[in-house]
């Protein structure tokens, strides 16, 4: 949950549209989340990587599952399904021989429940910074901002959920093992700001481990934080697979899997 100052990921641009900048090759991603109470979410990412600008494509989508569909008077009717669908395109750019890159997203977000339908435009900046320390990543980016051009119903009031990002990212220097430390701070327009802090260890052989922790309320009467949670990787000569764990309060717990590779 800790994404903002890294670079070279082609997931990244999920927490900032710069840290697609930094990929050695052509890469694609193949992601799955086993979410809360039976919902879920995808996500296929390519990157197109360059010396000085690079490019990627992305569609998420997340399903609601199934879900009771009753009348007025609460008789059954069966079910009903929801889903989000949003595809988004990101170009970066270096600058200043290396040290900064800016990068944005333009998203086309379609929601539906059961018949009715909604589509919002929105677009997502985004810049990474080296710190004045070597090893050490500064990040920030902002996402959803733009507007719902077509409602559920006539006369519609909607909004997106913006969110301000900052982070930092860091590797020591002089450390036993490959170590990088990562936090962010996460401020939403519809809820709580909170922290969310991780790291990841190279054990060697392709083999990574990333404990974290999150401050981000979670629990059923949303005042306990999410806590801990914990992933890893395994990085083969052209494939990567990796995988996340973490529960919420009260709520269940979540599994991500993704598989990425070099084209």
């Amino acid at each position: 949950g800790a994404f903002t100052a890294i670079r070279g990921d082609v997931e990244a641009p999920g927490w900032n549209p710069a840290g697609l900048h930094g990929l050695s090759a052509r890469t694609a991603s193949l992601a799955y989340t086993s979410y809360l109470v039976d919902t879920e979410a995808g996500r296929i990412s390519f990157a197109l990587p360059g010396s000085q600008r690079s490019y990627g494509f992305s569609i998420n989508y997340f399903s609601y599952g199934d879900l009771a569909r009753t009348d007025a008077d609460g008789q059954d009717l069966g079910t009903f399904g929801a889903t989000d669908l949003a595809a988004s395109l990101t170009a970066t750019q270096s600058l200043f021989d290396g040290r900064l890159t800016a990068g944005g997203s333009i998203k086309s977000i379609h929601p539906s429940i059961v018949d009715f339908s909604a589509a919002a435009v929105a677009i997502d900046l985004g810049v990474i910074l080296a710190g004045p320390v070597e090893g050490m990543a500064i990040g920030a980016s902002i996402a959803n901002l733009g507007s719902v051009y077509s409602g559920y119903t006539d006369g519609f009031d909607d909004s997106l959920p913006v969110l301000l990002r900052a982070g930092i990212s860091h590797r020591p220097a002089h450390f036993p093992v490959p170590l990088l430390l990562v936090a962010d701070f996460t401020i939403p327009n519809d809820n709580d700001a909170y922290a969310t802090f991780g790291a990841e260890i190279d054990l060697g052989n392709g083999l990574s481990i990333r404990p974290g922790y999150s401050l981000q309320q979670g629990g059923s009467a949303g005042d306990e934080a999410l806590g801990l949670s914990a992933g890893g990787g395994l990085a083969m000569q052209r494939y990567r697979i990796d995988y996340a764990y973490s529960s919420f309060p009260d709520l269940g717990d979540v599994h991500r899997i993704s598989l990425s590779g070099h084209l």
